[in-house]
Parts: C-alpha cells; structure tokens; sequence
C-alpha cells in the first residue's frame, strides 16, 4: 500500500475535509475531517504538536514521513482525543501523494456492491482486487483518458511502469505514446477480447513486465481499460474472466461517470457564473465553498492552434481535459478549496487568497505545473479581488495576460516555465501595445510622420540603415557613445547618421514629443526584415 498506519484506527466512513501542507511557521486553517500533512515534520516533539493541533481542529488523520528509526513511539504520538497517524515511505515524494489524495477526493461516491465471481466488490478497488484475484495478475483500471480509476494491491512487485502509473494516478505520456506507435491502443480499441502485449523496450534499460489488457465497453462506446501485469498470455479460461469482469466494470464506470458528468457540469457552471461576476455570482461562490474569500482568477490554455481536422481537434480536446485534472490537483496542495473548470478553450481556477504573498505563490505554484510536463501550456494570473463582483476583473486580467504569452516569439531558456507564466500586473505594458496594435490594425492605420518617411528611405534602398540608427538612439536614451558601441561604429559616423536621420524624418533630435511618437511607433510597427537587407 502507498500508506502505512502508525498510529490509531481509521474510520473509513467518515467525511475527509480536505487536504491541508501544515506550515509550522504560518499554520494554515484546518477544516474539520482534513488530512494534515506533516512536510518536514519529523522530531518526535514535532509530531507530538502536529497531532494536537490536529485533534484540537478534529482532522481526520496527520501524515508524516515514515520514521527510519525506531525512536518515535506510537504511544507518544497519540494526545488524550487520539488521533490516525499514517506514514509516507521514503522514496514516495509529497508531490506525488498529494496527487494521489487530491484526485480522491475529487471522485464521486462508488456504486453499491455487487458480486464478481463470488466475492462481494464494494467500488472499483474491490473490484480491481477481486479481478487481480481472478486472473493471478496486478490490475489498474482506467478510463478512457488513461486516468487510474481503481488499482489492486502490491503494486511495488511489479515494474517501474505500474509504480509511476499508480502514483500519478494516470499513464505518464511516454508510456502511453510507446504503447500508440506500436499499436497497442488502436489493437484494445479493436478487440472484443482481452490484448496480450510483450513488454516495452524503455530507453534507460529498466526491465518491465508485459500487460494483458482489455476495453471496457458500453454497448459501442469504450468507457475505459482493464490492464493486468503478466508474463505471457492468459489462458482461455482466464480471459473469458477477464472479459466478463470488463462488463461488470462498465456497470460501475457508467454510475461513476453520471455522478461525475453531473458534479463536473455544476462545477462548471458555478464558475461560468461566478466569473461574469453578475449578481449570481455571490451565490455561485457560496456553492462552491469560495464566498467571504478575496479570490484570484488563474487561466490556463494550450499555446498552440487547435487543428480542423476530427482528429487532431478532438486530440487538443482530450490534452485540455487532462491538463484540467492535473492543474485542479496541483492546485489542490497548497489551495485546497480551489474550483477548476474548462470553459471552451481555457481552463480556469478561482483561487483563494488568505495571505499578502498569494500572488508570488501561486505563480510559484504555476511555474512549477509548467516545469513538470504540461508541454504548450501557458498560463496567466489575475489580480487579487475581494468581492464577487469583481470577478470578472481578474479573469479578463487572466485572459489578456494569456493572449501577451501567446504573441511572445519563442525563445530557448533553461527554465520550461520561461515564457509561459505571467502575473497580468507584470504585462501591463506589453498588454496595452497589443491592444493598441489590434486596434490600429483594425481602422487599417499605420506608420505615419517621420518614421514613415525613415521606413520609405529604407525600403528604397532595401535596408535597415535609419530604423536601426533610430532604434539605437532611443535606446540609449540620446547617448550617442552607447548608441556608437551598440551599433559598431565610430561615434562620427553616428552623429553624421542622426543628423541624416533627422534631415530625412524633418523632425528635430531635440524635440521631446517627436522623439516620443518615432519611440511609440517602432513599438507598434516595427520594421520587418527582409532578405538580403543591410544596416549599412
């Protein structure tokens, strides 16, 4: 199992309130029936404290790091209310088990029990282990986005696949294009039966095992898959198990998804509500546990065109829904009442701000979702707003810093989030030239005055020769040994270049107004280089 007990008895009936990053330092409120993580607790005075400040808010259970040693006694852990203490094996990060919680917590209530083989299934891991039983083989279940619904036991005896699969509660992208290319999924999409496939041949030289896979279908819908670990093909007999199991299991997935299809669209329209920020949206917020907070609105989207053709449309489609969930459970561990919806061809989170730096640590936060793999996305962050109303304040703040992130050319940078993630408050300039841009654009306006003529002069000679000496003029602030260096010529030869400068534009070198509109319009249209051009 991911984790052990400690400490204490769980209740697994009862309601969990959340996940909450305690922070010795600036303790962060507890909900009733939460999961207190410890990160970096680990002296047995520390826990001792965690565990009463945990029963002090009834939490559900505290989460520490596995003790190495046996210095810590369980005894000593538990205070007078008693309290679940459950531990967090080395070489499981926290990250990954926030993951792991948070997508938990977000699944609907499983479907009543029903009986496979004789044995009573209760939800989908009951069903997933009576299946493992079955066929004498470790088993994910997932749906059709290649999301871990349910898994059995034991998943560390396998290979270094089903571990990150059962970790990151979903198939890591690598495998997943390893299995497209061989033509894996196509072959389970396919058959009407059970899919034996060899084991993947993985770049670093790590061993796997090979899989027995089969669809799980709804008359001619696939709702998902049924994967086991095995060595070589199951035998008849087992596959016809497995293949009766998969029927069962549609049963379950079908329940599942009307109880999530419905949570999700309340969801959704909750935030379309609060985000238009109208008179609903005090009401939407009160849904979604968000009223009374001061919020800020995070978009999210795919930097890239979202092709015409069925297939590739439906491909961004399916990238957008996935980049969802991941963004709603990265959010999750430090923003535990955060709401995430996609609206057409963003994804949204309203987020609450409960302290003065939220806005540094959610780009933080943001940064680091870009940095893990979600290749293309970009996001952007509104302003901090304290009622319901302004709401659509911080979301067009959002969008407009989306749109700046969109236009950016790309440039190659060691960091994965550069580029990618912006505050609007630190775009606010770029924002505006784009508007001003759009709406010059639009009246079909262009350059006009002196930097006309400059760009006529270049354009005649096929050059670059005047918008360069301009450029450089105004960027070193009328600093002609800077502009002469930045330009790689004699400070001569550059003042002998402004004065023709100036005598082609008819504008003076001393007038403030001229040298700002030649500034403003180099922003707005800037010379585009052509081929075979010279700046001499």
């Amino acid at each position: 199992m991911l984790l052990a007990t400690l400490a204490g008895t769980p209740r697994y009936l009862a309601p969990v309130g959340g996940v909450v990053v305690h922070d010795a330092d600036d303790p962060p409120p507890i909900p009733v029936g939460a999961i207190v993580l410890g990160v970096g607790v680990t002296a047995p005075d520390e826990v001792r404290s965690l565990v009463r400040l945990a029963c002090l808010h009834a939490a559900a259970a505290v989460l520490i790091r596995q003790p190495r040693e046996r210095g810590l006694a369980v005894d000593d852990l538990l205070p007078d209310e008693g309290m679940v203490v459950l531990g967090l094996p080395a070489g499981v990060s926290w990250q990954q088990v926030i993951a792991v919680l948070g997508t938990a917590l977000q699944s609907p209530p499983h479907p009543k029990v029903r009986d496979l083989g004789g044995r009573e299934v209760g939800d989908l891991f009951g069903m997933a282990g009576a299946i493992s039983d079955l066929i004498g083989a470790h088993v994910t279940i997932e749906d059709r986005n290649s999301v871990v619904l349910a898994y059995s036991d034991h998943q560390g005896e396998t290979d270094p696949i089903r571990v990150e699969v059962i970790l990151g509660r979903r198939t890591p992208e690598p495998y997943w294009v390893f299995d497209e290319e061989r033509g894996a999924l196509r072959a389970i999409r396919e058959s009407v039966r059970p899919v034996f496939l060899p084991p993947l041949d993985l770049p670093d030289g790590r061993v796997t095992r090979g899989r027995v896979a089969v669809a799980v279908r709804a008359g001619d819908e696939i709702l998902g898959s049924i994967w086991g670990v095995v060595d070589k093909p199951l035998t008849t007999e087992k596959d016809d198990l497995l293949l009766d199991a998969s029927r069962l299991v549609a049963l379950h997935m079908l329940q599942l998804r009307a109880g999530a299809d419905g949570a999700r669209r309340l969801r959704t329209d909750l935030v379309a509500t609060a985000l238009t920020g109208g008179p609903e949206a005090r009401s939407a917020l009160d849904r979604l546990r968000l009223a009374g907070h001061s919020l800020i609105v995070v978009a999210l989207t795919l930097n890239e065109p979202a092709d015409g053709a069925y297939t590739a449309a439906a491909a961004h489609v399916t990238k957008l829904q996935r980049l969802a969930v991941s963004f709603q459970v990265h959010l999750a561990g430090t923003w535990a009442d955060t709401a995430v919806a996609l609206l057409d061809d963003t994804v949204y989170a309203l987020v609450p701000s409960r302290r003065e730096d939220t806005e540094v640590s959610l780009e933080l936060t943001c940064r680091s979702f870009i940095g893990r793999g979600a290749e293309g996305a970009v996001v952007g962050i509104g302003r901090v707003v304290h009622e319901a109303a302004e709401l659509e304040l911080s979301r067009a703040d959002a969008d407009r810093a989306l749109r700046v992130l969109g236009r950016r050319p790309p440039e190659p940078s060691s960091a994965p989030w550069a580029d990618r993630v912006a505050r609007a408050c630190d775009i606010e300039v770029e924002a505006l030239m784009m508007e001003l841009r759009d709406l010059a654009a639009s009246s079909k306006r262009g350059p006009f005055g002196a930097y006309a003529r400059l760009l006529a002069y270049d354009e005649t000679r096929d050059s670059t020769f005047m918008v360069e000496t301009l450029r450089a003029w105004l960027d070193a602030h009328g600093d002609v040994m800077a502009a002469s260096a930045a330009t790689h010529v004699h400070q001569n030869t550059f003042r002998y270049r402004l004065k023709r400068m100036s005598e082609i534009g008819e504008f003076s070198l001393d007038d403030p107004a001229a040298r700002f509109t030649l500034q403003l319009q180099l922003h707005l249209y800037p010379p585009v280089p052509a081929t075979g051009r010279s700046s001499r």
